[in-house]
Parts: structure tokens; sequence; C-alpha cells
């Protein structure tokens, strides 16, 4: 994967935690494979390079997994909630999620035996993943025997398989070719891609107090309900105890959540700064970092070389590059570290001069009174 596709990624990989209601999110970017023949000598501008791959961020259920579109099925994969907002998708049903055209992808985290129309079934595809109440994840059923890193559970589906095929997955040893006695074409998951798991747990970490300030509200609306309930319990003497003993729990309850809620959703206005490098080694103009911090803050990034190299380059000043952003609401943005022209022109000058020439910089990260910082090498 290219520096920029990995960085892009990992911030983007946004794990919604395991309190709150969990449906999938899927986020893709297209990257450059690289062409026979085609380098920057032979081809500047890039035009050359047009083999491209997909490549996704999977967050269901605090979990984060990349994978890469590779298993050349292009439908009835993974089902993205980023296009159905939650005051949307409220009244439908699971069978209308299941279809709702926007959310559907190609990616499939999964196995699966396609061509099977007991297998493709939105009663057999809705069954293991609660029927007719929840949020399905998936537009298709696994044929495998093992997790997929998402927080899914084997014993879900492995009865479902068996129900609809009389195939007992944990029994066969060819899976590929128990699909085909059933008329069917057996497909591998997507590949697994090389996300940076310090940058996913970052980011997601980030991702958490929003999701749970979106949970606030309704739970507070919750509570209101719950105290004028309790009232009306206490002045109505016809109530039994056992109904007012079982809101005043219920209501300790909800209060202790929104304690939590609350403290969580304050802890992403104190985080450190904090710089990570998409790749330590990068051309002048192809360096990418991630900076995960307090939300909203404004953020300053240079490039510096030492007072030595700055004289040895003939470099007008120290900072090769600057660049300001201010962080996102969830606690992380993306910087691309980019000199200005007559910068880059120079430095892949003095690249190109001598094999194997590289030039050592300090990428810093500035954000109200903390900083971090990374070194790293400028390569051709």
């Amino acid at each position: 994967m290219s520096m920029r596709a990995t960085g892009a990624l990992a911030v983007l990989a946004l794990a919604l935690p395991a309190s709150a209601a969990a449906v999938p999110s899927v986020t893709s970017v297209v990257a450059k494979t690289g062409d026979p023949g085609v380098t920057f000598l032979t081809d500047p501008t890039g035009a050359g390079l047009i083999g491209t791959q997909t490549r996704y961020v999977v967050a269901l259920d605090g979990y984060a997994l990349g994978l890469v579109d590779d298993n050349g099925v292009a439908a009835g994969g993974v089902l993205d909630y980023s296009a159905l907002p939650a005051d949307y998708r409220a009244p439908m049903t699971p069978e209308q999620k299941l279809v709702y055209p926007a959310a559907q992808t190609g990616l499939q985290a999964h196995a699966t035996c396609s061509d099977v129309a007991s297998l493709e079934r939105d009663d057999t595809i809705l069954a293991w993943q609660g029927g007719s109440r929840g949020d399905p994840a998936y537009r298709y059923v696994p044929w495998q025997t093992t997790s997929a890193g998402l927080g899914d559970d084997p014993a879900t589906w492995l009865s479902v398989v068996r129900s609809a095929t009389g195939v007992d997955l944990t029994t066969v040893t060819d899976r590929a070719a128990a699909c085909t006695r059933l008329g069917g074409t057996y497909h591998a998951a997507d590949g697994s891609t090389n996300i940076a798991g310090a940058q996913v747990a970052a980011a997601a970490a980030a991702a958490a107090a929003t999701q749970v300030a979106a949970a606030t509200a309704p739970l507070r609306t919750q509570i209101a309900g719950l105290q004028r309930d309790n009232a009306t319990l206490a002045r109505a003497k016809d109530v039994s105890d056992r109904a007012a003993a079982a809101a005043r729990v219920a209501l300790a309850v909800a209060r202790e959540a929104q304690r939590a809620a609350e403290v969580a959703y304050q802890s992403i206005f104190t985080r450190p700064i904090e710089l990570t490098l998409a790749a330590k080694r990068f051309a002048p103009d192809a360096g990418v970092a991630l900076i995960t911090g307090s939300a909203t803050d404004p953020v300053t990034v240079t490039v510096e070389v030492t007072r030595r190299q700055r004289r040895a380059l003939r470099l007008p000043s120290r900072v090769i590059a600057e660049v300001q952003r201010e962080i996102g609401p969830e606690g992380a943005v993306l910087v691309r570290l980019a000199p200005d022209r007559a910068t880059v022109r120079r430095l892949r000058q003095v690249l190109s001069a001598q094999r194997g020439r590289t030039i050592g910089v300090s990428v810093r990260a500035v954000s109200g009174g903390n900083s971090d910082a990374a070194r790293a090498t400028l390569t051709r």
C-alpha cells in the first residue's frame, strides 16, 4: 500500500465503541499499484500509472480491519452504515436495511459460496444476524468456520448454513469443493492490507468520544423520562412497590451510564499531541503524517533540516515545509508534508546527483503548548 493510502485508511478507521450500538462503517481508498516500466524518469506526470486497487477499512463493534478488494466479487458485501444515519434508519426494517442501495459494497470479510439460492435468500442472510431485529452488518452468509476479526462469532452462521444447505462446515475439509457440489461458486474473503495498528487504535479511540457524544443526548432524554415516571409512581398509591423499585434501579443504571459517557466524551479534549509518520523514508513531496490530539485544536506541522544541511543544500531556510491544519472532531487529522515547488526541485537535484544519497529531516507537530516530533529520511 502507498504511504498516502496507508495514512488515509488509518485515520479513517474510526471504530465504534463496544458500549454503543454496533453497526459497520466501510471506508475505501483507490491506490495506485504501479505498472511495469513506468517510473518517474519515464513518466514524470504519473499519467501512465493506470493500475489501481481498492483498499478498505471496516470498523465494527470496536474492531478495525484493513482489506483489499481482490476476490473478484463486486456486490453483496459488508453493509456501509455511514450511508444510513441513526435517525434515518430508525423506522427501517432489517430487510430494508439489507437491500438499501447506498449501503451496498463489494467487500467480503469472509469466504462465501455464491449462486446457491438457499444461501442468497434475505431471510437466510438475516437469520444469522438477529433475524427480524437489529441491524444486519453483512449481505451474505459466511462460508468459513473462523471469525473475520470483526467481533463476529462463527456459531451464529454455522447452524444457518447447515439448515440451508445440509453442509456442516466444521467437518468439511475442502469448503470450495463443498460449495461446488451445491452448484455454487466459492470465493475467498478479500485479502488483508497492512494498516498501521497503532494509527488505527489511536483514531479509533478518538472516534469513541464522538460516538459517546451522539449517545449522550438520547440518554439524557431517557433519564428525564425515568425521573418523571418515578415521581408519578410516588404519587400513585395504586402502583405496586415492585414497579417503583424497578424504576429506581433503571434510573440508577441510566445515571451511571451518563456519568461514564460524559467522562469518555471529555477525555477527547485533553489528549496530548501525537505525530505518526506513514513511512520513515519518502520522496521530498510524498510525506504523510497522522496527527492526533484535542479535537478542533489548530496544529502546525513542519519539516526541518539542520543548519549545516541548509548551508550545504543552499536552501533559504531550515524549514523546508510547513502545514497548518485543524484537528478534526474525531481527534485526528491527516497532513501531506509537501514543500514548495522550488524546494522540491532543489531537493530532487541533490538526491539525484549521487546514487543512494539521502537527506535526514525532523518532522514536528505543535499544538498549543504541546508538541511531538519524529525523524525521517528523504529519498529519491
